[in-house]
């Protein structure tokens, strides 16, 4: 099993907003200038993570994004079924009945075999994933942190460009 871009991009995002200040939501645009992706890819990901309710938006000039539950709420099988959707590794596309057309219910019988033991896989997989929250991950990363350690994303966003660091982009 392979997962995207979109899932560690998703995750970059979930590492941002979980620093982010707590009084001021992370812009869009702070995030996508940061993961160095076009903004309307930013938004999608955005999109599917406010969809499935891991985080949650806010709308005018001062708006953004902010993580809407607990950090040991959202686990990281939130977060990839958010972006992939739900875990299915064997296609299932009939090659097996195509190919065996003159043993058709064997054929039948042994595509249901394989898929039966994908799906124990895919199971397993998900019961790990669904045991690893979000501030379990960040507790591993900031290990000699008491405390998250916070930052405005915003306010470097600005801070880059009047340095120089960015060029200011028009979308």
């Amino acid at each position: 099993m392979k997962l995207t871009n979109a899932t560690e991009q998703a995750l970059a995002i979930m590492a941002m907003l979980a620093t982010q200040t707590k009084e001021t939501p992370a812009s869009s645009r702070a995030i996508y200038e940061k993961l160095t992706v076009s903004p309307s890819y930013v938004k999608k990901l955005l999109r599917k993570l406010v969809v499935a309710k891991i985080i949650s938006g806010v709308s005018g000039t001062n708006g953004g994004f902010y993580i809407e539950r607990d950090l040991s709420e959202v686990t990281l099988l939130d977060i990839v079924t958010s972006i992939e959707g739900p875990l299915c590794s064997f296609p299932h596309v009939g090659v097996l009945e195509q190919a065996f057309t003159d043993f058709t219910d064997i054929a039948e019988n042994g595509e249901q075999v394989i898929a039966n033991q994908f799906a124990k896989a895919d199971a397993a997989w998900s019961d790990v994933l669904s045991r690893i929250s979000v501030q379990d991950i960040m507790k591993q990363v900031f290990t000699d942190y008491t405390d998250l350690p916070m930052r405005d994303w915003n306010n470097e966003l600005a801070d880059a460009i009047e340095s120089g660091d960015k060029h200011e982009k028009t979308y």
